[in-house]
């Protein structure tokens, strides 16, 4: 039986939240880690909100797309007592997933369902906070979009992060160092949904349209 409105928001010591939003993703910890973190800043609208993260099991061996899809949905959809006010938010990578058309389609299927695609990946949204893009020229944002390995554990985007930082690793993505320039971040990646896709088939990530609902206005 799915959880009732009532129980989650005692779980989190208020009654009056307008809504559930529950972010579902698999992969590495950084999405979960920043968004844990962004939960208990002050910039998250906690008055408004109940936030919960959906992580598939490490035990779930079976990596196929569309096998993880399903899963993530029917957890969602089973444990919460959702209204049609309330949001799941698919937090996925071009990166990992193949089929993010067909993805689109379905979550179309229920009205409060979406879809926030990174392209290429979760780790440039973090990028977008620290780093004016206008800045690379064509051929240095062909390879950030490439995003090729650069060592065992860095892909080039996360290289570039370090660049800045001093350091930078997925495990420990340290999110209160990006939380300050989230704005920016958001107005970046904006600029770069100027057409308003459904997905960003090119350079750019959709994060920015769960942060705003999640974020303090």
């Amino acid at each position: 039986m799915p959880r009732e409105r009532e129980e989650l928001f005692r779980e989190s010591n208020s009654l009056e939240k307008e809504k559930i939003i529950v972010l579902a993703f698999e992969g590495n910890d950084t999405e979960e880690i920043y968004f844990e973190e962004f939960k208990s800043s002050e910039i998250f609208d906690d008055a408004l909100i109940f936030l919960h993260l959906l992580k598939r099991p490490k035990t779930d061996t079976n990596s196929a797309p569309n096998h993880v899809f399903r899963k993530l949905k029917k957890e969602a959809k089973d444990e919460y007592n959702f209204k049609d006010t309330d949001e799941l938010w698919m937090i996925i990578d071009t990166d990992r997933w193949k089929n993010i058309p067909e993805i689109i389609s379905e979550c179309k299927k229920l009205s409060n369902m979406f879809v926030a695609v990174s392209n290429p990946c979760f780790e440039f949204w973090l990028l977008l906070h620290i780093k004016d893009i206008a800045d690379y020229d064509e051929n240095e944002l062909a390879l950030i979009l490439k995003n090729a390995k650069v060592s065992n554990k860095k892909n080039y985007i996360d290289s570039k992060i370090a660049e800045i930082l001093g350091s930078y690793n997925k495990s420990n993505p340290k999110p209160e160092l990006f939380f300050p320039t989230v704005d920016f971040a958001i107005e970046q990646a904006k600029k770069l949904d100027k057409n308003n896709d459904e997905y960003p088939e090119k350079l750019g990530t959709h994060i920015y349209k769960v942060v705003e609902k999640l974020k303090k206005h």
